[in-house]
């Protein structure tokens, strides 16, 4: 495999369990994450388990609206060819909106949105005159629902699937294809950044990140438009299907309630 895979958030969580199912297949990686150290310690474990994997690690803050130009700056002058696209960075902020920390939410705006579209539009523009390439994009179950105490968040998720089923259908005929992760709840560090590690959802049958990240290469690789990874992913995409929003968002308010 000559080709190479860029994944944001590499450095933990479904990311790195995404770039231990590049390596696996032999792809060259380029590794991006906020903390240097973080970023190290993922491609030691990478190159423990893979020897001879070939990783390029770049430091990179992807809340600030300069990040995504630095980062294809940097890849360009380091002469990187990317063929895959790993959209995967991303955070959450829990509580009532009107008490939340809005320079958090508005950090997580530019993460997991803004970030997302200016590295989606800089790379997809390499992609279309080779007629090749892949996008991987991290949604969630809170795609298809309102989620009350992470109303951002799950807007954020909303926007990154109507947006890349958006450009699903531009790019028909092209070669290159997008496809979205929708995973439910997962044992990451998702729900201390997010400061709900006390909540019901938190407490409950989490999914791994292994077990979402080889799920989400699969269909990647066989060109799926969409990735519901497990049962619950499935059970929470039928559920939004079948009861209007007002009950969902009731649904979904219980579950992110605060265990006593």
């Amino acid at each position: 495999m000559n080709e190479t895979a860029l994944i944001t958030g590499a450095s933990s969580g479904i990311g790195f369990e995404l770039a231990r199912c590049f390596a696996r297949d032999g792809y060259r990686l380029v590794l991006v994450a906020h903390y240097p150290d973080g970023l190290e310690a993922a491609a030691g474990k990478l190159q423990s388990e893979f020897p001879g994997c070939i990783t390029t690690l770049i430091p990179c803050d992807l809340s600030k609206p300069e990040g995504p130009e630095q980062l294809y700056a940097e890849t360009n002058r380091l002469g990187l060819q990317i063929d895959v696209l790993v959209n995967d960075a991303g955070f959450g902020e829990y509580g009532p909106f009107v008490e939340s920390d809005l320079q958090k939410e508005l950090a997580m705006i530019q993460l997991n949105v803004a970030s997302l579209v200016h590295l989606t539009k800089l790379y997809l523009r390499d992609m279309v005159p080779r007629k090749h390439g892949k996008i991987l994009q991290l949604g969630s179950v809170v795609s298809f629902m309102p989620n009350p105490l992470q109303s951002i968040y799950a807007a954020t998720k909303a926007f990154i699937l109507s947006f890349s089923e958006s450009i699903q259908k531009e790019l028909k005929d092209t070669g290159i294809t997008v496809t979205i992760l929708c995973p439910p709840e997962t044992d990451t560090n998702f729900f201390e950044v997010a400061n709900m590690e006390n909540t019901a959802i938190a407490q409950g049958n989490l999914a791994t990140p292994q077990e979402v990240a080889e799920a989400g290469y699969k269909g990647l690789m066989s060109g799926e438009a969409r990735v519901l990874p497990t049962l619950k992913a499935k059970a929470f995409h039928a559920q939004s299907a079948l009861l209007p929003d007002s009950m969902l968002a009731t649904i979904m308010n219980t579950m992110m309630k605060e265990v006593k």
